[in-house]
């Protein structure tokens, strides 16, 4: 069972699960239909980043705790899997337009160059920048992909990118509450800058509380309610807590949301 949930955690499945969650749901709000490739699409680009930054830190791992350990012993295996999700990335892309695809470069960009030093810095070392990197980038992914494929990727669907990316920078902030203690101060966090109770106060009461607002304004009430909801779980992260309520639990709200839509 660990051994299942090392590689449902760490080996990146389970957030690959819940960046397809957040396009299928994005998916219903903006054009009210399923596509399975944009899913599938959603699912191997985040797998294929993610893993790219486990491999990226098995190589610079300084601690021993279970999730470092397992990266050094199953490093080679997530190489596999990162070959197996850019070929699959590949196939799904072949009928589409290359001008469209050029879209996607700046985030390229990103996963490329958050773990790898230009000129001797790394975009994650950048004092704060990560947190930003990452909402953003799953906010434009988790729509562009859907306007890839059903619509019009060169007029995005902003409001959907906006409400997107403020809905993971809540999810995301605990992260960064779990890792205060051993992240370098000149990091310049959230939580380093203004605490870890007035963090979650930010991810709560104003990140969460906005997203629902505007999610009530658009007339997508359970997606508003499922923000409230979150806002519950996210409470919880006003103090360190074990890793599987970051690893499964936070990245779990993001699987789950398309439930919101049985609802309505």
């Amino acid at each position: 069972m660990k051994r299942f949930y090392y590689w449902l955690t760490y080996g990146n499945f389970w957030i690959a699960f819940g960046a397809a969650g957040l396009t299928f749901s994005n998916l219903l709000l903006i054009y009210n239909q399923v596509d399975y490739s944009a899913i599938l699409l959603s699912f191997l680009v985040t797998l294929g980043a993610y893993n790219f930054q486990r491999i990226r830190r098995a190589k610079e791992l300084s601690s021993s705790s279970n999730k470092d350990n397992w990266l050094f012993e199953n490093r080679k295996k997530l190489s596999y899997l990162l070959i197996c999700s850019l070929v699959l990335s590949f196939l799904l892309l072949l009928s589409i337009d290359f001008q469209k695809l050029m879209c996607f470069i700046p985030l390229l960009a990103i996963v490329l160059l958050y773990r790898w030093p230009i000129l001797g810095i790394s975009l994650r070392d950048v004092p704060g920048i990560k947190i930003f990197l990452i909402a953003i980038s799953w906010g434009l992914v988790t729509v562009l992909i859907p306007d890839l494929f059903c619509g019009n990727i060169f007029i995005p669907s902003w409001k959907y990118v906006f409400t997107s990316t403020l809905y993971v920078l809540a999810i995301t902030i605990p992260f960064d509450i779990r890792d205060y203690s051993v992240d370098d101060s000149s990091k310049k966090t959230i939580p380093q800058l203004i605490g870890l109770q007035k963090a979650t106060i930010l991810a709560v009461l104003i990140l969460l509380a906005l997203t629902a607002t505007f999610c009530f304004y658009f007339h997508h009430t359970m997606m508003g309610l499922y923000c409230l909801l979150t806002s519950f779980v996210v409470s919880f992260s006003f103090k360190i807590r074990p890793d599987w309520y970051y690893s499964f639990i936070l990245d779990g709200l993001l699987v789950l949301m398309p439930l919101t839509f049985i609802f309505q």
